[in-house]
């Protein structure tokens, strides 16, 4: 069976993430433009208020980290999708090093941990 990794670390963390704006979020991850054409992200708790030095990124290489540690800390994230493309976040190698998949000898693929075999 074909796991869904993406979708167990988040039900695992009882997180939702979006990649379409709605409403209702903890934490928010979006790409801003700059007055000048730059790309920016900013990223911050709902409704709190932007300070430059705290919630804007002009890096990406630090955001899946955050992205990360707001996964596991809210119930629900935003995430710009061209955010979460550009990250390339490795959801099987994040399952495993968190210990909800374990490699399967007898059948040479991944399974869910405690998922009991049929």
């Amino acid at each position: 069976m074909k796991i869904n990794y993406k979708k167990l670390y988040l039900d695992y963390h009882d997180c939702t993430l979006e990649t379409e704006w709605t409403s209702g979020y903890d934490f928010e991850m979006s790409t801003e433009y700059t007055a000048d054409s730059y790309d920016v992200y900013l990223c911050r708790y709902a409704g709190e208020s932007i300070d430059i030095c705290e919630n804007i990124y002009y890096y990406s290489h630090d955001l899946e980290d955050i992205l990360m540690e707001k996964i596991e800390e809210c119930d629900k994230v935003y995430c710009d999708e061209g955010i979460l493309d550009d990250l390339h976040i490795e959801w099987e190698q994040i399952c495993e090093e968190n210990g909800l998949i374990e490699w399967d000898d007898d059948n040479e693929e991944y399974q869910v941990v405690g998922e009991d075999e049929e």
